[in-house]
């Protein structure tokens, strides 16, 4: 059935990987709003519809309810991006997280939207084995890193706290085709120096792991969400098979890409300011996602489709 589709953010690597795949399964009305601070309309599809605007402004924001109203189905991606963009400026992104909830969250509850809820595995904090139910461990509130777990854990409450039909899905390092390392994110930064025969940057011991799960199938599993069987509940995105340090990961990417780079290490705070911190194991619980969908791709796919 065609269904009028909305998401929030999503001229983003995954908002766009998911608009684009709507697309592609015969869905006509598929509206993208965003206000292009981290984004690239290059990878949508030209027959998604965009709308440039900036929802951290309430007026703005109110001016999105003629596309809301009759939405079947809303994926609220709008938030700053990553831990990086937190580290360079803390003030901005975790004000951000926070305004864009308290003005979008009214309109839900407004027309009732079906509405998915991008949160993240940063609420787990230092949380090594993350479950959905795990009593969480953010870290040292004097350490500014925290700042956009405790943004999004915060949304997560307050979408609680209102009437319309949520999910809250957690995501775990996801990658593939269309990222780049802009905000952070370690594969994309090590495909791209290794293609240029740069060295590829690893902090600390590089022993620390990471589970990367492939754009393809959060994309899948983001669409199974939108059942009606799944408001109330919270889902991580991730795929628990893919875990591998970060030594590990840069060698396959060197190999993957026939590289004559070399791994360097750096210490973490030789990068990051002294208000962050790198965690050493974060690896998810994904046996509640798995009662109705399995991770098609491995770590080799998720490398050779970025390449």
């Amino acid at each position: 059935m065609d269904k009028k589709i909305v998401i929030t953010g999503g001229a983003g690597f995954i908002g766009s990987n998911l608009a684009n795949s709507y697309v592609l399964h015969g869905h006509h009305d598929v509206v993208v709003i965003d206000n292009l601070s981290s984004a690239n309309l290059g990878l949508l599809d030209s027959r998604v519809s965009v709308l440039i605007t900036d929802l951290s402004d309430p007026d703005q924001a109110r001016a999105t309810s003629n596309i809301l109203q009759d939405a079947d189905v809303v994926y609220h991606f709008a938030s700053s991006v990553g831990v990086a963009l937190v580290d360079r400026d803390p003030k901005t992104a975790i004000k951000n997280i926070l305004n864009v909830n308290q003005n979008m969250f009214p309109l839900f509850e407004k027309y009732n939207n079906r509405v998915i809820f991008a949160s993240t595995s940063e609420v787990y904090g230092e949380t090594q084995h993350a479950k959905e139910t795990d009593v969480l461990c953010i870290g040292n509130p004097d350490v500014l890193r925290w700042g956009y777990a405790c943004g999004k854990l915060m949304s997560e409450f307050l979408l609680k706290a209102h009437s319309f039909p949520g999910t809250i899905a957690r995501f775990f390092n996801v990658v593939g085709s269309g990222q780049t390392g802009a905000h952070g994110m370690v594969l994309p930064r090590f495909i791209t120096r290794a293609k240029n025969g740069e060295d590829l940057i690893v902090y600390g011991d590089g022993t620390q792991t990471r589970s990367l799960c492939d754009i393809r199938d959060a994309v899948s599993m983001l669409r199974l969400l939108s059942d009606d069987q799944h408001v109330g509940e919270t889902y991580n995105i991730a795929n628990s098979n893919n875990t591998i340090s970060i030594n590990d990961l840069a060698e396959l990417v060197i190999k993957h890409t026939n590289s004559r780079s070399c791994i360097k290490h750096m210490n973490f705070n030789d990068v990051m300011s002294d208000q962050s911190r790198d965690i050493y194991m974060r690896k998810p619980c994904t046996e509640k996602m798995n009662e109705f969908y399995r991770s098609q791709y491995n770590i080799d796919d998720i490398i050779t489709s970025l390449i």
